[in-house]
């Protein structure tokens, strides 16, 4: 008892828990130990709630109450007191007693520690007692309900910065009981089996295959039982775990799905509101042409009105000629009725009846020439409408079309936008598309590499398996059934990881039928998206389609505009013959423009008062500009405030740099380190405060760079009050000359006067002129008139000759179809006795005769007409002749006296307007010399004011930019200082976690050892009461499926922590290359400083 296991001071507590070989990690130098928790001792006293303090051992059976030489109840020990009594009979051991190998001199542990309190309850007594150290007596199990186990409610530990609490959590507390039970089950059986035993023999005789046979009855059935709660455990805990994994890959699959479909529905929705703009556009300006097509459709209605007149008239002169093919079937009828005598009373009641529809086309002939006379006129009316509102129309599609051409730019415009838009969304679309493949792509094969190491570790089961069978199936007969029991174990479960499989591959088929669903989601919004694509064409062709009709009703626009040039020409040629007279007109206007010239001087007076007030004006801006100078310098004390303020935030920043500086302080005092870091970090908190320092250093000359601004200022000011005199004495000199240029309008004012006494003697005389032009223009009127009544005179005989030419022809046609209607009266008579026939004929030849005469009638009084007329006419004529004679005699003498007038008018003007032109000449150069000396002294202002705003703004872009620099610098060392804090912090955590677990096994191991030396005694004292000889065959055992699957869980645990703290020692890292670059830096500065 005297070799305890010495407290760690060396380099084992920093190896990693995987790899203990390759562990060189180095913090510095050897370590003190951690400060021992208090209460430690005191906690087994403080358990009085949480567990009956009296352990619980199992009944004793009835067989035990009869035997009078059992003394004491079967403790754990037995089994190993057995085995080395055989042992010692056989001769492999010596007499003396066996002692625990960790209590003999030179007992070194392990370098890979135990694992923490929390695990310590998963190795149970059983699995310590049946592994032996060294070969030596194993380590008897410990009662579940003792003092020295694990406790299942621990007391609340003081709030201490390194104690972390050691209360069990619901799990393992389930683990304990249930490993506590199987414990019992496994003494009782034990029990069991050897009263079997004692009662079959004696003590003495069969010791070595009793103790077998118990041993493997024991195990078989504490084997089947823990196989059967381990595969129950095992199918409940992979059952969690897929439903885990399912759901965790269901959530993320339906957040992506989410945010896929909300960003592809937006997408959609934009493209559908794009669409629909589109279509409205589109619909408004169809309506718009509908409107232009309206208005063109109102003269194309003019135009069919028209070609419906037209087409009536032609209507009219086709039933003219049907009826005269009529006439001629009668009259072919009419001699077929020689030929015909049994067919003349149906030819009879055939002429009447056409001869009655002769009447009636007759009248009707007449009524349609009265409807088109009406038509006609109606026509002519609508004519001269539609010309005027063809007129609108123009100008109206002229302005339309105008607009339309600003609209189809704009819609352009919007289209290439949209293209853009479209391209952009396009290129979005496929990039999403891209992603999303990829990430499908990655979740596959993440399942299939899933489902290959299930398949391994289900392998690596099966195999296992297997191998227990082989070794059952070889240990002999009596094992048989429990092989065979195992063996349908093992194929049950082997059929259970089967269908687990098929599930998992059933899972895995549904992920893929999810990520082709997926897939044709993608393909139905890329369709859509090729529909929207097709429908943005469609609208392009119809804009081209818009257009082309835009671009034709240019064209008929053009073709009426050549037709109105063709128009206009005419009119020139109207206008040519009007120039004589507007020759004559000039000459008086030549006249007025003397009165114009002397209204331009009073301007030019007036334009130069207005260059005065533009120079007054110019002063004001001089001033505002000296107001926006003041304002520079107002924002060069919110500067200087700006200023201020960075220096309270230094402060408190310097502030924040102290916090941490007492928390690295309270931290050292806590941790018993050497503290290499924090020395560095202290170094860097002094390397802060200098750079502070040169901040506050850099803040006063800024100040100074202030202060100078500000004299800059003050000079500035003095220099806009010399500019202030300088304008006020520029605005004097302006006043004065106004002064003299007043003098010289008065002047000019009075030679206006008298120009203006002799421009109204010229107006009288320009009168009289105009007078005489009045008695022209009515003689002129009295000739167009003459004119156009000769031209209406000599249409209107060329009409009457028309008509005298068709009564003529008419007169003809009456008299030849007189002679041919006597002939055929003629020839009926002599053929045939017909009398109603004979009368409608005579009839017919009473009416052509009528006609006849009046047509007669109406030839003679035209004759008479036109003779009258043309007597008129030679009388207008000669009457006409005359004045156009005499009017072109006072023309003559008109002319020569306004020639006289315009000589005259000439030398006044040239006269007048060298005086203008020589007053106008002085002016401008005052003007010119005045404004030369305004442009210098707006060029010294303005150069005054650039300079000062430069040096404002290079001022202050240098403070911003210098104060930017220190709290990015500031920012980045609190960032540093709070990484260190971070890894320092870890490594407390990680070095108080492995002292507690290093105290813990050392009490536990001491624990042990005591409970070993206790239980060997006793187990010793029974067997010598007893009498058994213990056998000393030595038989090696495997470990148990716990102890494997303890081992793996304190491996994972391991690989954790270890990944953990790689992290920080990842940060670690890299504040020490930051510290060696800053430590450069410092170096660097140091030698340019010097």
């Amino acid at each position: 008892m005297a070799h305890y296991i010495a407290s760690p001071r060396t380099e084992a507590s920093d190896f990693s828990r995987v790899d203990t070989t390759q562990a060189h990690f180095d913090f510095g130098e050897e370590e003190p130990s951690f400060r021992a928790p208090e209460g430690r001792d005191a906690l087994f006293s403080k358990m009085g709630g949480a567990r009956p303090r009296i352990p619980s051992t199992p009944h004793r059976s009835l067989a035990t109450l009869r035997k009078t030489n059992v003394r004491n109840e079967f403790t754990p020990m037995l089994k190993s007191a057995t085995t080395n009594r055989t042992r010692q009979v056989n001769g492999l051991l010596a007499g003396n007693n066996m002692t625990p190998a960790a209590l003999k001199p030179g007992f070194e542990l392990g370098g890979t520690p135990l694992p923490e309190a929390s695990t310590i309850d998963g190795l149970n007594s059983s699995s310590i007692s049946e592994s032996a150290v060294d070969g030596q007596t194993p380590m008897p199990e410990i009662s579940s309900s003792s003092a020295m186990s694990t406790p299942m409610a621990l007391p609340q530990r003081g709030q201490e910065p390194l104690d972390n609490g050691n209360v069990l959590t619901l799990r393992e507390q389930e683990a304990r009981l249930k490993q506590i039970d199987k414990e019992n089950f496994g003494l009782k059986l034990k029990i069991h089996f050897l009263e079997e035993s004692l009662l079959k023999a004696g003590p003495e005789f069969n010791a070595a295959a009793l103790a077998e046979n118990v041993t493997l009855k024991t195990e078989k059935v504490t084997m089947a039982r823990d196989l059967q709660n381990y595969a129950k455990s095992l199918k409940a805990a992979e059952k969690e775990l897929e439903m885990y994994k399912q759901q965790l890959k269901d959530y993320a699959e339906k957040v992506k799905r989410r945010h896929a479909e909300e960003d592809m529905r937006e997408e959609m929705e934009e493209l559908r509101e794009l669409a629909q703009e589109r279509e409205e556009e589109l619909k408004e300006l169809q309506a718009k042409l509908e409107d232009v097509q309206g208005n063109e459709e109102e003269a194309e209605e003019v135009k069919r009105e028209l070609s419906e007149a037209k087409a009536e008239l032609e209507r009219r002169d086709q039933e003219l000629d049907e009826l005269e093919a009529q006439i001629e079937d009668l009259q072919q009828q009419l001699d077929r009725q020689s030929s015909e005598h049994g067919k003349m009373e149906e030819n009879d009641r055939r002429f009447e009846e056409q001869a009655r529809q002769i009447e009636e086309k007759e009248r009707t002939l007449a009524e349609t020439s009265s409807k088109l006379a009406e038509v006609q006129d109606q026509l002519n009316s609508l004519r001269e409408l539609k010309d005027g509102e063809i007129s609108g129309l123009q100008q109206k599609l002229h302005t339309t079309i105008h607009q339309k051409d600003l609209e189809l730019d704009a819609l352009k415009m919007q289209l290439g936008k949209g293209e853009e838009q479209t391209q952009r969304l396009r290129a979005d679309f496929e990039e999403r598309l891209h992603a999303l493949g990829r990430e499908k792509d990655v979740e596959i094969k993440s399942l299939q590499r899933q489902v290959e190491t299930a398949r391994q570790e289900k392998q690596a089961e099966i195999e296992s398996l297997h191998d227990r069978l082989k070794l059952a199936e070889a240990q002999g007969d009596n094992k048989a059934q429990l092989a065979q029991q195992a063996a349908s174990a093992s194929q049950q479960k082997v059929l259970e990881i089967e269908r687990e499989k098929r599930a998992e591959l059933e899972l895995l088929q549904s992920r893929l039928d999810i990520a082709e669903a997926k897939a044709d989601d993608v393909e139905t919004y890329s369709k859509q998206l090729r529909e929207a694509e097709q429908r943005y064409a469609r609208l392009q062709d119809e804009s081209t389609a818009y257009q082309r009709q835009i671009e034709e009703l240019r064209q008929q626009l053009e073709s009426q505009k050549m037709s109105q040039k063709d128009r206009e020409e005419a009119k020139q040629e109207i206008k040519k013959l009007r120039s004589a007279m507007s020759s004559k007109e000039s000459q008086i206007e030549a006249l007025q423009k003397v009165t114009r010239e002397r209204d331009t001087l009073s301007l030019e007076l007036a334009n130069l008062r207005s260059s005065s007030q533009m120079r007054e004006r110019d002063v004001l801006d001089l001033q505002r500009k000296l107001q926006s100078a003041e304002a520079s310098v107002a924002e060069l004390a919110t500067i200087r405030a700006r200023l201020l303020e960075c220096t309270r935030d230094l402060e408190s920043a310097r502030k924040a740099l102290a916090e941490r500086d007492a928390e690295l302080d309270a931290l050292r005092n806590h941790a018993d380190e050497p503290g290499t870091q924090l020395d560095a970090m202290q170094d860097l908190v002094r390397k802060r405060d200098d750079e502070l320092q040169i901040l506050r250093d850099d803040i006063n000359r800024y100040k100074g760079q202030v202060e100078s601004l500000q004299h800059l200022k003050d000079e500035m000011s003095r220099e806009c009050e010399n500019l202030k005199a300088t304008m006020d004495r520029a605005k004097q000199d302006y006043e004065d000359e106004i002064d003299v240029l007043q003098e010289a309008a008065d002047e000019a004012a009075d030679e206006k006067a008298s120009l203006e006494e002799r421009l109204t003697s010229l107006q009288k005389e320009a009168q009289a002129t105009q007078a005489l032009s009045i008695k022209l223009a009515t003689l002129e009127a009295d000739l167009r008139k003459c004119e156009r009544e000769k031209a209406q005179l000599s249409s209107r005989l060329v009409a009457l000759e028309a008509e005298l030419r068709d009564a003529e022809d008419d007169r003809a046609q009456l008299r030849n179809r007189l002679e041919k209607m006597s002939g055929e009266l003629e020839v009926n008579r002599k053929s045939s006795n017909n009398s109603a026939l004979s009368k409608g004929l005579h009839d017919l030849l009473k009416k052509a005769k009528l006609e006849a005469e009046d047509l007669s009638i109406r030839v003679t009084e035209l004759e008479h007409e036109r003779n009258d007329l043309e007597r008129r006419l030679r009388s207008d004529i000669r009457a006409r002749d005359a004045k156009l004679q005499a009017a072109e005699l006072q023309v003559e003498t008109l002319q020569l006296h306004m020639a006289e007038k315009r000589n005259e008018l000439e030398t006044l003007r040239d006269t007048f307007q060298d005086q203008l032109e020589g007053q106008e000449n002085r002016l401008k150069a005052r003007l010119q010399e005045k404004e030369k000396q305004l442009n210098a002294l707006q060029e010294q202002l303005h150069d005054l004011q650039k300079a000062q705003q430069v040096g404002d703004r290079q001022s202050v872009l240098d403070l911003k930019g210098q104060i930017m620099d220190k709290e990015k610098r500031h920012i980045k060392e609190i960032h540093g200082l709070a990484k260190q804090i971070q890894y320092l912090r870890a490594r407390c955590v990680r070095e108080e976690g492995f002292r507690e677990s290093l105290g813990y096994q050392k009490r536990f191991c001491l624990m042990m050892i005591e409970v070993y030396n206790q239980c060997n005694k006793a187990d010793l004292k029974l067997i010598e009461e007893m009498g058994i000889t213990p056998d000393i065959s030595y038989h090696s055992r495997k470990h148990s499926l716990k102890t494997v699957g303890c081992v793996v869980v304190a491996v994972i645990r391991m690989q954790k922590l270890s990944e953990h703290w790689g992290t920080q020692r990842k940060l670690h890292w890299q504040l020490l290359q930051k510290l060696e670059g800053m430590k450069r830096r410092g170096t660097r500065n140091s030698r340019v400083a010097q």
